[in-house]
């Protein structure tokens, strides 16, 4: 029993008054898959379409910091205005890195609640209730979006 008292304070004591280990935070594993064209969202040259400018204040949301966002009714066709700018959907995948699930093209194609994390000051993160993570591209200014009825 002395023994492993004399054990256990040595092991206790022995981290007293030692700097604390670095930390660091790491970088996000983000989608690299093409979306597929039909859910991206982005219209051609010449597509019906209309431009919006962004409504959010910038500088409003923390990096790293979940925030709750609905898409609107048309998917990611619709603006996502966070954070003082619009977004463009460039990369997605299933989760897990594969490509996106047909549940998960139904969620990015409609109005859905979704999770959206500023990773850095020009990405975003977009996660659906499906585990689909798609990655967003801070615009510079207005943006075209389809005509979505």
């Amino acid at each position: 029993m002395r023994v492993f008292v004399v054990v256990f304070l040595v092991t206790a004591l022995s981290g007293c008054g030692s700097p604390p280990a670095p930390t660091s935070t790491p970088v996000p594993d983000l989608a690299t898959l093409p979306l597929p064209a039909n859910i991206a969202g982005i219209p051609g040259p010449g597509a019906p379409s209309a431009m919006l400018e962004p409504h959010t204040p910038a500088g409003s949301v923390e990096i790293g910091v979940e925030q709750s966002f609905a898409l609107g009714h048309c998917g990611l066709g619709s603006p996502i205005d966070f954070d003082g700018s619009l977004w463009d959907p460039s990369f997605g995948d299933d989760g897990s890195g594969g490509p996106l699930t047909e549940g998960q093209v139904g969620e990015l194609s409609n109005q859905t609640a979704t999770i959206l994390v500023l990773v850095d000051s020009q990405t975003a993160e977009l996660i659906t209730p499906l585990g689909a993570r798609i990655v967003l591209k801070r615009h510079a200014g207005p943006r075209a979006y389809y005509l979505c009825d």
